[in-house]
């Protein structure tokens, strides 16, 4: 967290002198010591964000592509004007509600699916098409982010 939140500080000052290694130092540092006296920052948080973050990258890579993906398959829709709207409850597997909260992200970012309420494990989607809601069953995010939780305990 410490260095995330230093490369921030220096990416949003635009420049490295000595004064702003030091303010952002410092800056961090305050930050740290209220977020360990809180309970929002322990060293195993740190870890664990520092674990998550390849697997976080690359489930970012394939987001991109099923957006791609999906974006064609919206453009095929709309030339040849077939869309049959439906809503659909999807019972997910993901156990931790951050992971949750990213697959009905996700799920709204694709083109052609919006996620209009996730209750506990259950997310209600509204898809352009059928073959949009049965591909919720086989979702490569979905299975990527479980992978994720079972990876890293979550």
């Amino acid at each position: 967290m410490a260095l995330l939140v230093m490369a921030f500080w220096l990416a949003l000052n635009g420049r490295i002198a000595f004064d702003t290694l030091i303010l952002g130092a410092a800056i961090t540092l305050i930050m740290l010591l209220l977020g360990h006296s809180t309970g929002l920052w322990t060293l195993d948080r740190e870890k664990h964000i520092y674990l998550l973050l390849p697997s976080g990258i690359l489930y970012f890579f394939v987001l991109i592509k099923e957006i791609f993906v999906a974006n064609l398959q919206v453009v095929k829709i709309i030339f040849n004007r077939r869309e049959s709207p439906c809503i659909r409850h999807y019972t997910t597997k993901l156990k931790t509600k951050v992971a949750r909260a990213v697959l009905a992200n996700s799920i709204t970012l694709t083109p052609g699916t919006v996620t209009v309420q996730l209750v506990d494990n259950v997310l209600t989607v509204h898809c352009l098409t059928h073959e949009m809601a049965d591909g919720l069953t086989y979702s490569s995010l979905e299975k990527r982010l479980l992978r994720m939780e079972e990876k890293y305990g979550g």
